[in-house]
């Protein structure tokens, strides 16, 4: 007897495997079943079609939770007179700080700058001004490249003063190199020291 069983145990071992496959297989599909017609009412309809026999459910009513009682509370005993101290002076009041200088609103009119001659350029091609800040240019009087390649301190100074949220960024965004590259053309240089276009 172990002999055969020493010779013919991998057969053994694959019966069992495949028994115990067998059998849970079994289990999970009877589970399975057992679950799903739990689920179904009378009303689906669906346990006439599988042969079972059909019970009137009994309609369900919710039972109210009995009210909660809640005790009376108890009213404290009156406390005991207490001599009133004077009321302390009143602290002096102190001034806010004032709050850090804001920027300036922008003066109204136009900076003290020379007019551009001739037609104006396209100022969104310089690296740093989007739509809001050329509408912002043009109101200004700023419309070329060879007007802002020109500009000295005095120039920038003022313009600045009316840039507003801006400010700052002609000097921040090389805008008076970038210009002097793109009032002579020189598209290979430009593109060389700020990127494409």
């Amino acid at each position: 007897m172990i002999t055969l069983i020493t010779a013919n145990w991998l057969l053994y071992l694959i019966a069992l495997l495949i028994g115990v496959v067998t059998a849970f297989w079994i289990w999970a599909a009877n589970g399975r079943e057992a679950s799903a017609r739990d689920n179904f009412t009378s009303a689906d309809g669906l346990l006439e079609k599988a042969g079972e026999p059909v019970q009137p459910e009994e309609p369900r009513t919710e039972q109210a939770p009995p009210p909660v009682v809640k005790p009376e509370p108890k009213t404290p005993p009156a406390p005991a007179p207490v001599a009133v101290a004077p009321a302390p002076a009143p602290k002096p009041r102190v001034k806010p700080a004032a709050p850090k200088e804001a920027a300036p609103p922008a003066p109204a009119g136009k900076p003290a700058i020379p007019p551009a001659v001739g037609e104006p350029d396209n100022l969104r091609l310089i690296k740093g001004v989007g739509p809001k800040l050329n509408t912002l240019l043009i109101s200004l009087g700023v419309t070329r490249f060879d007007q802002i390649a020109n500009w000295k301190e005095a120039e920038i100074t003022e313009v600045d003063k009316y840039l507003d949220t801006f400010s700052g960024r002609i000097t921040r965004d090389a805008w008076i190199d970038q210009a002097k590259f793109l009032a002579k053309d020189d598209i290979a240089g430009f593109e060389k020291k700020y990127g494409k276009l």
